[in-house]
């Protein structure tokens, strides 16, 4: 799987790791397929709570399905057709999960494909927390994040920097803004490759402090924090 390998070692390099997570993931699962055709690696995590289980398996085994039922099919590339998922975690509070999912794949081309998405959990109640569970006021969420980005991504990405890009991946614009996860601190955004750069920058992440985003009134529950007197 060396497509997928360099494309995951690349997307390491590329975006920060997080903190190790607290000890309430119960163990890593492996979804493993393979023949002459395809070569599929999808990891996810086991958290003990059956709700969360439950979805994440679910997610986890429609990945391999849809991924298998595409291109077990298609001509021969001389390669297998490969896909390889890897996850991090971090919790900002006992309460919540955010997973970080890296899929890399290899389809024919010059490249691969590289794909980062999230998923955040309320630990308690089982249910997905989306961006508009974060923040009450989300239009002014939306840009305090791109102003802060637009500043943050265009010191950071030295050479590969590129107005226009730049600016449209990270206008205010939900879409823009829907891989995250929150942290101790506060929320990271992941920008996908292309989206704010070239493909050469590779996927990037800001860091964006809770203290930060106050306007947007977060709800800070999800950081184990009691609310602001109005």
């Amino acid at each position: 799987m060396r497509f997928v390998v360099s494309l995951l070692l690349c997307c390491a390099l590329a975006l920060p790791a997080f903190a190790a997570d607290a000890p309430s993931l119960v163990h890593d699962a492996l979804i493993s397929r393979e023949n002459g055709k395809v070569h599929i690696r999808v990891h996810y995590p086991v958290t003990g709570n059956a709700r969360v289980d439950a979805d994440v398996a679910a997610w986890a085994r429609q990945v391999v399905d849809t991924f298998q039922s595409t291109y077990g099919e298609e001509p021969d590339l001389g390669v297998p057709y490969e896909l390889e998922t890897t996850y991090s975690t971090t919790r900002p509070s006992p309460s919540v999960l955010s997973i970080v999912w890296k899929t890399a794949s290899y389809t024919g081309g010059a490249h691969g494909n590289l794909e980062i998405s999230t998923t955040t959990y309320d630990m308690q109640s089982g249910t997905l927390i989306d961006l508009y569970d974060v923040f009450a006021d989300l239009d002014a969420a939306l840009s305090d994040m791109s102003a802060f980005c637009t500043r943050k991504l265009s010191r950071t990405l030295g050479d590969m920097y590129n107005k226009d890009m730049l600016e449209g991946g990270t206008a205010p614009e939900a879409d823009n803004f829907s891989s995250f996860a929150l942290t101790p601190a506060g929320i990271r955004i992941f920008f996908q490759p292309y989206q704010v750069a070239p493909w050469a920058a590779g996927p990037q992440a800001v860091d964006i402090p809770l203290d930060a985003l106050t306007d947007a009134r977060p709800r800070l529950s999800l950081w184990g924090k009691a609310a602001r007197p109005e």
